[in-house]
């Protein structure tokens, strides 16, 4: 009897879980600064990150150059050496940035000398697990160069050339934690590659138990290895086109270490997330894994929106239903997931979408979200005043349901407060975003009737 009231008691709790959004702009990726997990980063587009030092509530905007180019913050790297060194790289970039100062001013580390694109696309700068002071970069152009750091960011220097005959484009790079020789990169084609000499060296492994790609235009652009047994991994695939859909997609899992990877389901969806944490008895990994679709592409390629859960190592998955996906910044309506991060320190489970940034509501982890000392909120049973202690002009406030949908918005006045009747909202629990050019703060809000 007491085996089984356990058993329901833990179903429940997984079927009541949910994502709850902290942050309604676009997040390319993200990262948890490692001795701090109330400290989070976040890419955005157009040169531009997001930074907060309070879980969330409160986030500033810094940008590492222009703001008028179209280039996308896809690869930043948090350092575990020196947690004042934060590294960006991304889509469309010219090369690789490097702050000191946690994210307030950048400089150019980086540059390719003929001037050309030096793309770094998805987790594609990573630091040794054994020696963090060393960071590798995966450069996801047709050069297909491995860059290696020894002071934490601040020199890079060329190590190998993955043979661009084979793929044209390396899109991720990660290190096997057991391990300080062993790199995987993902690329172009489904393919995988192995360094066993910390980069020097590289070779193709299978990736659909003996073969070596998946379809021309595939991508792999997450690996990942279990914090339980490194010598478990998951990986993503990326359908480019429309051409290729059949058995082209889908989730890889490897047990023997990323000498060959088999597929776990999902053959014709694409996906660009995955991130895994041990299950609560130790025994299995609990696997994240969010899907993608190319603007381009028809609607019918199943990938964006997409966000799945497995509790038994991707033997099994269940589908996330109730994600209210609504408009980022931009007016864009994709839903694509670019990165899961599981922060073992904070214990939370991120997922960084094109339409914001959501956590894992779980009861054990998520505590309720506290005011920022700035805002006051006055609550009646028909409306809400939001009072700004320290006003400024042209703020913009909204309302989201911690299922993302927005359901009003306004300007706030000129001395800082705004006043909100409740009465359109449902019960239940919402975001109150309040934004300025620079910074977004965030308030929670309760409707009870």
């Amino acid at each position: 009897m007491r085996l089984l009231l356990a058993l329901v008691v833990f179903t429940a709790s997984v079927s009541a879980q949910s994502w709850q959004l902290i942050l309604p702009k676009q997040a390319f990726t993200m990262q948890v600064n490692p001795q701090d997990p109330q400290k989070l980063i976040v890419g955005n587009w157009a040169n531009q990150m997001l930074r907060s030092d309070d879980g969330g509530l409160t986030w500033e905007t810094k940008e590492l150059g222009s703001t008028s180019v179209v280039s996308y913050v896809t690869s930043l790297h948090w350092s575990s050496a020196d947690t004042n060194v934060i590294v960006g790289a991304g889509f469309v970039f010219a090369g690789i940035k490097r702050s000191t100062d946690g994210g307030t001013t950048w400089e150019q580390v980086l540059l390719d000398t003929n001037q050309n694109r030096m793309w770094y696309i998805s987790d594609a700068v990573i630091e040794d697990p054994s020696n963090p002071s060393t960071l590798y970069a995966a450069r996801g152009t047709t050069y297909n160069t491995i860059y290696r750091s020894s002071d934490v960011g601040a020199t890079w220097d060329s190590i190998s050339v993955i043979d661009p005959t084979l793929t044209g484009r390396l899109c991720t790079i990660t290190a096997r934690p057991d391990s300080t020789n062993i790199l995987y990169v993902g690329a172009q084609g489904g393919l995988m590659f192995r360094s066993d000499d910390a980069g020097l060296n590289w070779r193709q492994v299978p990736v659909l138990d003996t073969a070596l790609k998946i379809a021309p235009d595939a991508e792999i652009p997450k690996i990942v290895f279990s914090r339980r047994d490194p010598m478990t991994g998951y990986a993503v695939v990326a359908i480019g086109s429309i051409l290729y859909r059949p058995n082209s997609g889908g989730v890889l899992k490897t047990t023997d270490g990323g000498a060959s990877w088999y597929r776990t389901g999902f053959s014709d969806t694409s996906f660009w997330a995955v991130d895994s944490r041990p299950t609560r008895d130790g025994l299995h990994d609990d696997v994240f894994a969010g899907g993608f679709r190319l603007a381009l592409i028809p609607t019918d390629l199943k990938g964006d929106s997409l966000v799945f859960r497995s509790t038994d190592g991707g033997e099994s998955w269940t589908q996330f239903t109730a994600i209210d996906w609504q408009p980022n910044e931009i007016g864009q309506t994709l839903a694509n997931v670019w990165m899961m991060r599981w922060d073992p320190v904070g214990e939370k489970m991120y997922m960084a979408t094109q339409l914001g940034l959501y956590v894992l509501d779980e009861s054990t982890t998520v505590q309720d979200v506290l005011h920022p000392s700035s805002l006051r909120v006055e609550q009646t049973g028909t409306s809400v005043l939001i009072v700004d202690s320290t006003p400024s002009p042209n703020v913009r406030w909204a309302i989201y349901g911690m299922d993302g949908q927005r359901w009003m918005e306004g300007d706030a006045s000129a001395t800082g407060q705004a006043s909100i009747a409740t009465s359109p909202l449902p019960n239940g629990r919402y975001v109150i975003t309040w934004e300025t050019e620079r910074s977004v703060r965030t308030v929670t809000l309760s409707v009870v009737r």
